[in-house]
């Protein structure tokens, strides 16, 4: 399950990530662990999806999995477009734009990885509309500090 989530550009086709429980709490610059089993649930019909994902927000000098430098409000429409493939990829693409104005690199440059999480069909239902970008260590190792403007 840890991979779901820590799946970068490189690793899309493996799945979705979607959240749906304190999900519009998330901020620009909040870091964030992994999701432990018991914070997360998974639809059984497709083995991918999180359909359930506690965000506890930690200090980022405190060792922790990733960070969230992007929050994208998600348009009305994309309720029938977040069970497609495509739409992950559009969602990857959105995060690759912004990665280099919170991280100080561009996404192709930099050393570290990013990845979307966004709504699923039953979250967008109790009014999760956010996709939130966020960026962790290649080899999923802890931080212990704040990405913002990293250059790296």
């Amino acid at each position: 399950m840890m991979a779901v989530l820590t799946s970068g550009c490189s690793n899309a086709e493996k799945g979705s990530q979607s959240v749906s429980q304190d999900y519009d709490e998330a901020f620009v610059g909040m870091c964030f662990n992994d999701a432990n089993p018991e914070d997360t649930g998974i639809d059984e019909s497709s083995n991918v999806a999180i359909t359930h994902l506690a965000l506890e927000p930690l200090s980022c000098e405190v060792p922790h999995d990733n960070e969230v430098y992007y929050i994208h409000r998600l348009p009305a429409n994309a309720e029938a477009q977040l069970g497609k493939d495509e739409f992950f990829e559009d969602m990857l693409d959105v995060c690759e734009d912004e990665f280099e104005d919170y991280i100080g690199s561009s996404y192709q440059d930099s050393y570290y990885e990013m990845s979307v999480l966004f709504p699923t069909t039953e979250s967008w239902k109790l009014g999760h509309r956010n996709a939130i970008c966020y960026a962790f260590h290649p080899a999923a190792k802890k931080l212990d500090f704040e990405l913002k403007g990293v250059d790296e």
